[in-house]
């Protein structure tokens, strides 16, 4: 536990350090989506999620994750993410620890739907893969990671709606992504459809675009939300969570915290319900060099 809190005090360490003006980065009208926890934005960027932490209790051991992600934008509209984890897997009769296997992004985002400010409509494509033998040998061996890679061509997409007439309403936004995973084994470890989606309740749109409350700065900037995650192979029976919490948005950074329920009998048998935190920092916000913009000046879908 107080490996926990000393990650934990961190993270708020950070956060009390960096300052900026900027907004983060997916932006489309006048909609932002916020970076979700249990599933990926539809949107690119120079950003890092460090760290984002991840408690899982199961039948017969608690199940903890410790990780990363680093996305790089080499054009402004395609990135390259790199993420991995460290778990550990504690039970009455062992403790493993060790790297799970490194996983790899390659995502471009198609320009948004800008003819009217409320369109808010953007989606992205994506390939994600990943590698296996990165992660740790012992963790492998004991069934705590996967022995064989996949590849997943990914869809990704977000809509606001700010096109409703009732202001209540119109802070709501969905985003989700949709993958079809192909694994390297398929004999040992079947395909499957990996589908994901969140309901959003931005309060930073209602105090920007519908009206102004009176209220303590810091409610202004939290989106309560719910994500969906479940992942149905070919041949098995569906897996997947419901993750209900809040993102509190500042100008450089994200912090967020969820319970992950399990979403069905399967899921349960396998875990109970834990929670994820997550400190995101958008890096194009405070890093004008390398670190915060693309290699590459230029738009793919744009001349």
């Amino acid at each position: 536990m107080s490996r926990y809190i000393a990650m934990l005090v961190v993270a708020l360490t950070c956060i009390l350090l960096i300052r900026s003006t900027a907004q983060a980065h997916v932006v489309c009208g006048d909609r932002i989506f916020p970076t979700t926890l249990t599933m990926d934005d539809p949107g690119v960027g120079d950003e890092v999620s460090l760290p984002t932490l991840q408690f899982t209790p199961t039948p017969n051991s608690q199940n903890n994750s410790y990780g990363f992600e680093w996305d790089k934008t080499i054009t402004k509209d395609l990135t390259l993410a790199i993420n991995d984890d460290y778990a550990t897997q504690r039970s009455a009769s062992q403790h493993l620890a060790g790297w799970d296997n490194i996983t790899l992004t390659l995502k471009d985002q198609h320009p948004c739907l800008t003819r009217y400010s409320h369109e808010e409509a953007v989606w992205s494509i994506g390939v994600i893969r990943l590698i296996p033998g990165t992660g740790s040998t012992l963790l492998r061996n004991a069934g705590a990671i996967a022995k064989f890679g996949s590849t997943a061509p990914t869809f990704y997409f977000g809509k606001g709606m700010g096109a409703l007439t009732n202001g209540a309403l119109r802070p709501i936004a969905i985003t989700g992504e949709v993958s079809r995973v192909f694994s390297d084994r398929q004999s040992l470890s079947p395909n499957a459809w990996s589908y994901a989606a969140s309901l959003q309740y931005s309060m930073p749109y209602y105090q920007q675009n519908v009206k102004a409350l009176n209220i303590p700065q810091w409610l202004t900037r939290l989106t309560p939300l719910v994500e969906v995650s479940m992942m149905s192979p070919d041949a098995g029976t569906p897996t997947g969570t419901i993750a209900p919490g809040v993102l509190y948005d500042a100008p450089s950074w994200q912090l967020g915290a969820e319970a992950v329920i399990p979403a069905n009998n399967a899921t349960r048998q396998t875990q109970g319900t834990g929670f994820i935190i997550q400190y995101h920092m958008f890096l194009d916000t405070f890093y004008k060099s390398w670190f915060g913009k693309p290699l590459i000046n230029k738009n793919l879908w744009r001349k």
